[in-house]
């Protein structure tokens, strides 16, 4: 992103918060990257409660620094003992953070050594009362579309009904959303009780204190939807933030992320591909977070077996129980189950012609930037509503619904599967992937708008304007 020249740049220190999940800490690192490679200082911490981070190819000026997690506290007695809840977890974790920055604030008070600013992602918006206590700038970071932002700020301004009293939502300029196109949040609170509103608080109630607002998204992906959000909140767009090697290719060596929570099957992958024909493989992944249940596990591996084409599947350590028996032993030759794979290289081989995913943001950028067909199963949280995009606005994939009971069934999936490699769509997706593909590199080169939106960003924090 830009060519400031280093040896002209003062020590500006920068420290990058991410919410401890690898799809908020890979667009956030991605950023300090750029950050770095224009000569700032940055810090990247990382909760960590043992040395469970792999790294790759980070930058000089970019240092990471492992937040140890506090102890748990709950009580344990001689016949249980206590189970820590994911809000536990999730207070523990921030506690931690908070704990750390107040120090590395203190620590950073001089002049020479002082912080500039504080770059959080939007869904720990309390770093921001931590960073104006020390009377530095901050800077939200939202991982998500900016049409997911809509509808969030919608229901908390409640501009939207919740529960939805009609079972749609129509927004100005955006396409009808139906229930099923909702954020699970929105659409299923029941399933969530509370943390709708949590959620929407927690980006938007105190966002006009901060100085900047960045989102993980292109303005010509989303113009209708940028605007609105530029009409409420001076949103500016910077993504998307994949490694450069893929894009603008602008920052030595970057190929991948740099941090990592699962160690990666590299090699046998990577082997594995080269032995198939050009698009011929459907690469099925679900992310680090999503968790099927047995049963769509099953229908999935069904659907797999159904179609024709090879395959290879993530399946991480945690959910290969849920395999059908012998699965893996029965589709030997077709297919290849590991537990974790570099997503970005695989996307980007010549064998893949098809990404069965559960249609997180990280995964949907990737994709259209690479160029790769989507079958969409949306599972919770955005997916739904990035799944709705992918068929019905962008239309680079199809999209398997869910039956009444929850699950996405085998023979859909197959039929995805061929409309996305070879049905009567499957040209149109290729065009408009080879369309979005240049249009996403054209906003990271030079000039483009995530490019100027960020050089601006750099400009301020210099004092150049």
């Amino acid at each position: 992103m830009g060519s400031l020249e280093e040896k002209e740049t003062p020590k500006v220190h920068v420290v990058v918060v991410s919410c401890h999940a690898q799809g908020h800490i890979n667009p956030l690192l991605q950023f300090a990257k750029h950050l770095a490679h224009v000569g700032l200082q940055v810090t990247l911490p990382v909760i960590s409660s043992s040395s469970d981070h792999h790294y790759r190819h980070l930058p000089r000026s970019l240092t990471v620094d492992h937040v140890p997690l506090l102890p748990y506290q709950g009580a344990e007695t001689e016949t249980e003992t206590e189970t820590e809840t994911v809000l536990a977890l999730w207070e523990r974790r921030k506690a931690s953070m908070g704990v750390y920055l107040k120090e590395l604030m203190r620590c950073h008070e001089d002049g020479s050594k002082r912080i500039s600013c504080v770059v959080y992602d939007s869904v720990i918006s309390w770093v921001l009362d931590i960073v104006k206590g020390f009377g530095v700038m901050g800077a939200a970071f939202f991982t998500q579309s900016c049409a997911v932002n809509s509808i969030y700020y919608s229901v908390y301004k409640h501009w939207v009904s919740v529960p939805l009293d009609k079972g749609w939502i129509c927004v100005d300029g955006f396409p009808l959303f139906e229930a099923l196109d909702l954020p699970s949040f929105v659409a299923d609170q029941g399933k969530y009780p509370g943390f709708l509103q949590h959620l929407a608080d927690e980006q938007f109630q105190r966002l006009n204190e901060a100085d900047w607002i960045f989102a993980n998204t292109f303005d010509a992906l989303e113009p209708q939807e940028v605007k609105w959000m530029e009409s409420h909140f001076p949103f500016k767009n910077i993504g998307p933030m994949l490694p450069s090697m893929y894009l603008d290719g602008r920052i030595p060596n970057d190929k991948d992320y740099g941090v990592s929570l699962f160690e990666s099957n590299t090699s046998s992958s990577m082997k594995w591909l080269d032995s198939k024909p050009e698009n011929s493989v459907v690469y099925v992944s679900f992310g680090s977070a999503a968790e099927l249940g047995k049963p769509q596990m099953e229908e999935l591996a069904e659907g797999l077996k159904l179609s024709t084409k090879s395959f290879l599947w993530v399946v991480r350590e945690s959910e290969l129980h849920k395999l059908p028996h012998k699965f893996i032993d029965e589709t030997a030759e077709k297919g290849l189950v590991v537990k974790w794979c570099p997503q970005l290289q695989v996307l980007s081989h010549k064998s893949v012609g098809c990404f069965v995913t559960h249609c997180g943001w990280n995964s949907t950028l990737e994709a259209l930037s690479l160029g790769v067909g989507l079958v969409a199963m949306a599972q919770w949280s955005d997916q739904p509503t990035n799944a709705k995009y992918v068929e019905d606005v962008w239309k680079v994939g199809k999209r398997v619904r869910m039956e009444e009971d929850g699950v996405c069934k085998r023979e859909m999936i197959e039929v995805c599967i061929n409309e996305v490699m070879e049905g009567e769509d499957g040209e149109e997706i290729k065009r408009n992937l080879r369309k979005w593909r240049e249009v996403a590199k054209a906003a990271m080169d030079e000039g483009g708008s995530s490019d100027m939106n960020f050089k601006d960003f750099v400009n301020q924090l210099l004092g150049r304007t």
